[in-house]
């Protein structure tokens, strides 16, 4: 399949628009509103036919990278009983089966590494009212520069929307510590299953008028 055209368009958003986030960060939006997380304001989106990746240089001067699914399971607004597919365990599977390192995932080409040679914690589980997460760290060496590096997979899910969403963030040791703010400010501000008819006015927008 040949890559899509996008084409970027910057805005001004109107007084009171209603879109807040930590200084420093931009709100990034998927699908209207079905994902909702924030992220450094400095770093570029770069949209796929498949996924949504944002990484924090233009290529291939990018040290961080973080890519971003969403996958509609059943029916809107109809609540499902999922505790016969604990996010705990479809961590562990979606990490085993993911087959790219990070410059292979930045360079968009699929690289198979040695699981062998893999080592990862045990999953991180948590619940906020109808969200759920699990999240797991794995440390690879990437297969195109030979070197250790680091990725953080979580999956979340909005029981009532059916939706799930995956988030993979890929760094090098030395990015550590920012690797972990960054990861901190996704997973603190993740929303789920909302939606939003224009892109100009966000949930907490004081004036109603249109």
């Amino acid at each position: 399949m040949a890559d899509e055209q996008w084409n970027k368009e910057i805005f001004r958003l109107p007084e009171n628009h209603g879109w807040t986030a930590k200084p420093g960060n931009n709100v990034v939006i998927v699908d209207r509103g079905a994902l909702r997380f924030e992220i450094p304001q400095d770093w570029i989106a770069q949209p796929s036919s498949k996924s949504f990746k944002l990484v924090d240089g233009e290529p291939p001067n990018d040290d961080m990278s973080l890519e971003v699914s969403v996958i509609y399971v059943g029916m809107a607004g109809f609540g499902v009983n999922w505790d016969g597919l604990p996010l705990r365990e479809m961590i562990k599977q979606v990490t085993s089966d993911t087959p790219t390192g990070f410059t292979a995932q930045r360079a968009g080409r699929k690289r198979k590494r040695d699981r062998n040679k893999d080592k990862s914690g045990p999953p991180m589980a948590l619940k906020f009212g109808e969200l759920e997460m699990a999240w797991i760290e794995t440390e690879f060496t990437d297969p195109v520069e030979k070197r250790p590096a680091f990725s953080r997979m979580v999956i979340t899910r909005h029981a009532k929307s059916s939706i799930h969403a995956l988030l993979t963030l890929c760094f090098w040791p030395e990015d550590a510590e920012r690797a972990k703010s960054v990861w901190n400010d996704v997973l603190g501000s993740i929303h789920m299953g909302e939606h939003y008819d224009s892109p100009f006015y966000g949930p907490d927008r004081k004036d109603t008028k249109s």
